[in-house]
C-alpha cells in the first residue's frame, strides 16, 4: 500500500516520516485513538529516493509484512493466554493442592499475557532497529 507523509529527519539510509491522513481514515474505526489527524504518527523508512528535511513523499508499505505484523501483534497476547491456562491447569495442582485448578489456571494465564506483552515490546525493539524495516519512500512529490 502506498501513504504520503513529510520527511522530518533523515539519518543515513533511513528516514523519519510524518503520515499524513489518508482517505482511509474516514472509514477507519480506530480513527479516534489513532494520532495520524492530529498529526502524530510516524514511521522509520528506507530513504530510496534521496529525500531532505521538509520533503513530501510517497512512502510503500509492505502489505504482506504489514499483514503478518499485525497477526502477530495481535494473536502472541491471546496465544499465550491460552497456554497459561491450559499450563497452569495441568502443573498448578501438582505444586500446591491449597488452591483449585481454576485457581491455577487463572493465574497462569495473566502470567502468560504478561509474558506475551514482554514478547511483543522485544519484537517491537527489534522493528525500530530496522530489522523488520517495511516502509520504503519511493519517491518525493510536489508540495
Amino acid at each position: 500500500m502506498e501513504e504520503h507523509g513529510v520527511v522530518i529527519s533523515v539519518s543515513g539510509s533511513t528516514a523519519t516520516v510524518r503520515m499524513v491522513e489518508s482517505g482511509g481514515c474516514e472509514g477507519c474505526k480506530a480513527a479516534g485513538s489513532c494520532k495520524t489527524g492530529s498529526g502524530g504518527r510516524t514511521l522509520e523508512a528506507a530513504n530510496q529516493a534521496g529525500a531532505k528535511v521538509g520533503d513530501h513523499v510517497a512512502v510503500r508499505i509492505d502489505s504482506s509484512a504489514f499483514v503478518k505484523a499485525s497477526i502477530f501483534v495481535y494473536m502472541t497476547p491471546v496465544l499465550f493466554l491460552f497456554i497459561g491456562a491450559i499450563l497452569g491447569g495441568a502443573v498448578g495442582p501438582d505444586i500446591s493442592a491449597a488452591l483449585s485448578v481454576e485457581t491455577w489456571q487463572a493465574l497462569s494465564a495473566v502470567v502468560f499475557l504478561a509474558l506475551s506483552l514482554i514478547v511483543l515490546r522485544l519484537y517491537g525493539k527489534l522493528v525500530a532497529k530496522g530489522k523488520g524495516q517495511v516502509a520504503v519512500i519511493i519517491r518525493t512529490e510536489g508540495k
